[in-house]
C-alpha cells in the first residue's frame, strides 16, 4: 500500500502543498486531477523522491519512502516523467533495455520477454532499430512508458507513477495507454497517474483525487467526484455530466466559451465600438437566445434598464416614479406572476397583490400567496414593458439594476393593467438617466472593534425575524461576519449536500417550506408543498403546489448555513446559502402550522447530524 500522510510542501513560505493524505491500495489506479497550479507535478514529484515533504511523510509497502536505497526502490517503483528528453541517437530498443537496468544479473530470458512484450504492448515493436532522435513526440512518449513498464514487468505488486502519460498521443494511443494501466492495475499494480483529460479519467480511474489550490478537494470514485459543481470549483467552467446507462461510466461535456474579438483585441475594436447598443444587443441575443437580459447587459457592460429602454417608443413606456401608488394598484390587476432575482438565484410566484401596507420606505405584500417587501426609495425607474406576448411592469434602481417585475397572466385583468398606465404614463416622456457609479463592496470591520458579548446579547432578545436585518445594521457586521461571529449553537455551516438532503425529504414529506430570495432592494417570499426538484447541470429548479418556481445557480454557493434566531417564546431555523462575496442567495425556512410545528426542524435536525 502506498500511504500519503499529512503531506506539505512549501518553497519560501509559501505552500504548494497543504495537508495532502490519502492511501493507494493493490490493484487500484487513481487519477489526480486539478487546474493548472493546483498542485498535481509537486505532489508527483514528491511521490517520485524528486522533493521531500516539509511536513508529513510519504509511506510504501509499510516504509518511509526517504528510507528506501535508489536500487531497492528501483525494483518496486517505476515513473514516467512529463518530459523525458534523449539527447543521444540510441535506438528505441536500447532506450526500452534502460529499464532494465536493475534485474538480475544475466537473466537474459526475462529481460528479453520484457522488452518484447512491453514494446509490442506499447506499439512500438516495429520501430526497434529507429533512432529515438527520428520519432514524434507521440511515439517517444510511447517509447518510454515501455522502458518504464520494462522496469517493473516481472514484480506483480509495483507502483507505477505516470505523470501526464497520454501528452503528445493521438486519440488511439491515448485511450490504449490508460487501457494498458486500467489491465496492470486489475493484476495487482497499484497506479498513480496526473491527466488534464477528465473523460479519460472517469473511464480508466477506479478513483479520481482531485487538487485545488495545493488542497485535496475531493477523493472518491470518478461519479462521486464528477459533478458540475465540482468541476466548477476546480477549474472555473460550466460542464454537464451525465453517466451512461449502459457502462456507468461518467460523461462530461464542457460548456461552450465564446468570445469578441473586439473585446480584447484593440485593433479591431474600433469598428465595435461604432455599433450602437442596439445593434450590438441584437447581434448578442441573435447570437444566444436563450442568454438573460441582465446577462447579456452585464456582457455588454450596461444595466438591465439600458436595454429596455432601448425599446422607448415601440413597446416600453415610462411610468412616473410613484412606485407606492403604482404598487397599491397592482392589486386590481388580479392574477399575475412576480419575479424577484439576485445574480445567482430568481424566484417567481403566481397570486394577486393582497394586504398592501407601508413600514417605513418599504411597500410590503402580506397576502397569503404573495409576501413581497419592496424598498420604494430606491424604485426610481419604472417602464411598462410589452416583449415576447407578454406585458409587465419593472421597476428599477437609479443605476439601472432592476428591483422587481411583475408580468400579467392571461387569468388577470388586462383592463386595470392599461388603466394603471393611462393613469401613471409620463405625458413628456424623456430618456431617464441612468448612474453608472458602481458601490464598492463592503468592507468588513476587524472582529476586535466589534463588541461582541453586546451582539450575543441582543440576538439572544430578538422577537421578531424582521428585526435581524437590523440588528446587523445597529453593529455595522456584513451578513458573513454577523454568522462568524453568532452566539454559541446559533449559526452552524453545513454542507451544500445537506441543503439537497433536506429540500429532498421535503419533498418526500411533503412538507411546506418557504423559500425567500431577492435582490437588497426587493424581498420574496414562496410558501407551499415543494412539488419537484429538478436538476440540469449546475442549475437547481424548484417548484411548490402554489406554482412559484425557483431558479439556483449551486455552482455559485460558496456556503451553508443553518441559522437560528429567537422569535417571541420559540425559535426559528434556517438554512441560507451564501456566495463568495458574503451576500446571502437564497433562505430556506419551515412554516408554523399548530398541528405539527416542528416538523421542519426534525427534518432539519436530523440532515445535518
Amino acid at each position: 500500500m502506498l500511504r500519503v500522510e499529512s503531506v506539505s510542501y512549501q518553497i519560501n513560505g509559501r505552500y504548494l502543498l497543504k495537508d495532502i493524505s490519502f492511501s493507494i491500495r493493490k490493484g487500484e489506479i487513481a487519477a489526480i486531477l486539478g487546474a493548472n497550479g493546483a498542485g498535481k507535478s509537486t505532489l508527483m514529484k514528491i511521490l517520485c523522491r524528486e522533493k521531500k515533504p516539509t511536513e508529513g511523510r510519504v509511506v510504501y509497502d509499510g516504509k518511509d519512502l526517504n528510507t528506501y536505497t535508489a536500487r531497492e526502490l528501483s525494483a518496486k517503483r517505476a515513473t514516467l516523467y512529463q518530459q523525458n528528453t534523449v539527447s543521444m541517437a540510441f535506438t528505441v530498443a536500447e532506450i526500452v533495455m534502460m529499464g532494465r537496468y536493475n534485474s538480475k544479473h544475466g537473466d537474459h530470458r526475462s529481460d528479453s520477454t520484457a522488452l518484447s512484450e512491453t514494446m509490442e504492448i506499447c506499439g512500438v515493436s516495429h520501430l526497434a532499430e529507429r533512432s529515438m532522435l527520428t520519432l514524434s513526440g507521440g511515439e517517444q512518449q510511447r517509447v518510454h512508458l515501455a522502458r518504464v513498464l520494462a522496469q517493473v514487468w516481472d514484480n506483480k505488486n509495483a507502483l507505477l507513477l505516470l505523470d501526464e502519460p497520454v501528452s503528445n498521443m493521438d486519440m488511439r494511443y491515448q485511450h490504449q495507454t490508460l487501457a494498458i494501466a486500467n489491465a496492470l492495475a486489475k493484476r495487482g499494480y497499484m497506479i498513480v497517474c496526473v491527466l488534464h483529460e477528465i473523460n479519460l479519467a472517469a473511464q480508466y480511474a477506479d478513483r479520481i483525487i482531485m487538487l485545488k489550490g495545493g488542497r485535496k478537494w475531493w477523493d472518491g470514485a470518478p461519479e462521486e467526484v464528477l459533478t458540475t459543481r465540482n468541476i466548477y470549483t476546480a477549474f472555473g467552467l460550466h460542464t454537464s455530466v451525465q453517466t451512461d446507462p449502459a457502462t456507468l461510466i461518467t460523461r462530461v461535456t464542457p460548456s461552450s466559451i465564446k468570445y469578441d474579438a473586439a473585446a480584447f483585441n484593440s485593433n479591431l475594436s474600433e469598428i465595435f465600438n461604432r455599433q450602437s447598443l442596439k445593434e450590438r444587443f441584437i447581434a448578442y441575443r441573435d447570437q444566444y437566445p436563450a442568454r438573460p437580459l441582465w446577462h447579456i447587459a452585464d456582457t455588454l457592460g450596461v444595466s438591465e434598464a439600458d436595454l429596455v429602454l432601448l425599446g422607448l417608443e415601440e413597446n416600453v413606456t415610462i411610468l412616473s416614479a410613484r412606485p407606492d401608488a403604482i404598487l397599491k394598484a397592482i392589486g386590481e390587476m388580479g392574477l399575475v406572476q412576480g419575479m424577484t432575482r439576485n445574480v445567482h438565484c430568481h424566484i417567481c410566484c403566481t397570486g394577486v397583490y393582497r394586504d398592501f401596507f407601508k413600514e417605513e420606505n418599504t411597500s410590503c405584500f402580506q397576502g397569503e400567496d404573495t409576501r413581497l417587501k419592496i424598498s420604494t426609495e430606491q424604485c426610481k425607474i419604472i417602464l411598462a414593458v410589452e416583449a415576447q406576448g407578454k406585458e409587465s411592469l419593472q421597476f428599477f434602481t437609479a443605476s439601472g439594476q432592476a428591483i422587481h417585475k411583475i408580468f400579467l397572466t392571461d387569468a388577470g385583468n388586462r383592463n386595470a393593467f392599461l388603466e394603471l398606465l393611462d393613469t401613471y404614463k409620463q405625458h413628456l416622456p424623456h430618456r431617464p438617466e441612468i448612474e453608472k457609479k458602481k458601490h464598492p463592496p463592503v468592507k468588513e470591520r476587524r472582529d476586535a472593534e466589534i463588541n461582541i458579548m453586546a451582539f450575543h446579547e441582543a440576538w439572544n432578545t430578538l422577537t421578531r425575524a424582521e428585526e435581524f436585518s437590523q440588528l446587523v445594521t445597529r453593529f455595522r457586521l456584513t451578513p458573513m461576519q454577523a454568522l462568524r461571529l453568532a452566539p454559541p449553537r446559533r449559526a452552524m455551516q453545513v454542507s451544500l449536500e445537506v441543503f439537497r438532503r433536506t429540500i429532498t425529504q421535503c419533498l418526500s414529506d411533503r412538507i411546506p417550506v418557504a423559500i425567500t430570495t431577492g435582490n437588497e432592494n426587493c424581498q420574496q417570499e414562496s410558501t407551499g408543498q415543494l412539488h419537484d426538484i429538478y436538476q440540469k447541470d449546475q442549475w437547481l429548479e424548484i417548484t411548490q403546489s402554489n406554482g412559484s418556481n425557483t431558479v439556483l445557480n449551486q455552482d455559485a454557493v460558496h456556503s451553508v448555513w443553518h441559522v437560528i434566531r429567537p422569535v417571541h417564546n420559540t425559535c426559528t431555523d434556517t438554512l441560507e446559502l451564501y456566495d463568495t462575496t458574503g451576500q446571502m442567495i437564497v433562505q430556506f425556512s419551515g412554516v408554523h402550522h399548530s398541528e405539527n410545528p416542528e416538523t421542519w426542524k426534525k427534518i432539519l435536525g436530523n440532515t445535518t447530524i
